[in-house]
């Protein structure tokens, strides 16, 4: 009996810091969106995706996000776990997040829709920092929990699981291919070479996202501890 309430409590702890952590995620990405100079390579291809279609960034997420769960299927055959299926509403539920704190107006919420965008390149530059910050606490938040990984994590623990490799490499493996799939997109449909001297999706902001976010996490790893697990 004494067990009890510190295990409910610790469960209490660990649900809000999944929850927002998913959230400071959704803000993140659409913070980076507004300084106009690029996009986290987990988001490119939605973005890029959004960009050439109607589709809002969350709902491209979520097509993405969920084709990554089918695709650990296929990869996975008889060792797929059924708690792995939980991939798919948390895919809804994230594109749903992005949505209500994005910027396009056709959506539900859109909280973000109003803030005015950076004109110079310095406040570009400073607001993609703010974003990538944003961006990193929750990804720190959300990975000390776990409880259900994102697909991109799925994806390349899925990936690592088959191969016998590292999962940094394999998740390092599955964004560069969202980058290339965007790249691909950007070139073909947004106006060549020259989209990127624009408001598109690959830019020098990708980069600084791939290299920050990854260390910032880890930065704050050191200062708040390790990550939890969810036993």
């Amino acid at each position: 009996m004494t067990d009890v309430k510190p295990s409910r409590k610790n469960t209490a702890t660990k649900a809000v810091s999944y929850i927002l952590g998913i959230i400071f995620i959704a803000i993140g990405i659409n913070t980076t969106k507004l300084a106009q100079i690029g996009i986290s390579p987990t988001s490119s291809f939605p973005r890029a995706i959004e960009a050439v279609t109607s589709l809002s960034l969350g709902t491209a997420t979520t097509i993405v996000c969920i084709g990554m769960v089918l695709v650990q299927m296929l990869i996975l055959r008889k060792r797929f776990k059924p708690v792995n299926v939980l991939g798919i509403p948390l895919s809804i539920a994230f594109g749903w997040v992005i949505d209500f704190f994005g910027t396009d107006p056709r959506t539900f919420g859109h909280l973000l829709a109003g803030v005015p965008r950076p004109e110079t390149y310095p406040m570009k530059l400073l607001c993609f920092i703010i974003g990538i910050s944003i961006l990193s606490f929750g990804v720190f938040l959300y990975s000390r929990v776990m409880w259900v990984l994102m697909p991109t994590d799925g994806l390349g623990r899925a990936i690592a699981e088959v191969t016998g490799k590292n999962f940094g490499d394999c998740k390092t493996m599955v964004d560069c291919t969202f980058v290339f799939c965007a790249l691909v997109l950007q070139l073909v449909f947004l106006g060549g070479f020259k989209s990127f001297t624009e408001n598109v999706v690959v830019r020098e902001g990708t980069v600084i996202a791939a290299v920050l976010v990854g260390q910032v996490v880890k930065l704050l790893g050191k200062i708040f501890g390790k990550r939890e697990t969810s036993n």
